[in-house]
């Protein structure tokens, strides 16, 4: 495998993960370039390789424009500020809604890093999750996933 398809592997992978059925919340997955900031809660189009959207139908490809674009709008819905009980269930699906956005990096030829920043869209900085993998190689060609803990600034 090259190291472009191993790439390409391990971010199929990542959509897997994140296209589980019994997930509710509305999502907005983004593949970024290398070396492209996974600060903001929704990334600029010209970083965005690749992307997926879940607004209920499941985790589909889009169009990177499209899909910041419906990331934003959702960015500007806030449904936590109304009364709890008075919410719809599309309005719940779009309090829960996440913008994932995620890297990757080859280390060498068996292993990959991965940077991903997860956000819930309606309540960042505080729902606010960041995750750092390395992702190896067997021998049999087999990618799997090794949590690495992140260093942290004092």
């Amino acid at each position: 495998m090259s190291a472009i398809e191993a790439l390409d592997h391990v971010a199929a992978r990542i959509v897997a993960r994140y296209s589980n059925p019994s997930r509710k919340a509305y999502t907005y997955l983004f593949r970024l370039r290398l070396g492209a900031p996974l600060t903001a809660l929704v990334p600029a189009v010209s970083d965005v390789i690749a992307a997926w959207v879940d607004e209920g139908s499941g985790l589909l490809p889009t169009e990177p424009h499209e899909a910041v674009a419906r990331c934003q709008s959702a960015a500007r819905i806030k449904p936590h500020t109304e009364p709890p009980h008075t919410l719809t269930p599309h309005q719940r699906k779009q309090m829960m809604a996440r913008a994932i956005q995620f890297s990757l990096q080859p280390v060498a030829e068996d292993e990959i890093a991965l940077h991903l920043v997860s956000r819930a869209i309606g309540f960042s900085p505080k729902g606010d999750r960041e995750v750092v993998e390395a992702w190896r190689c067997t021998d049999d060609g087999t990618w799997y996933s090794v949590y690495r803990e992140q260093e942290r600034a004092e």
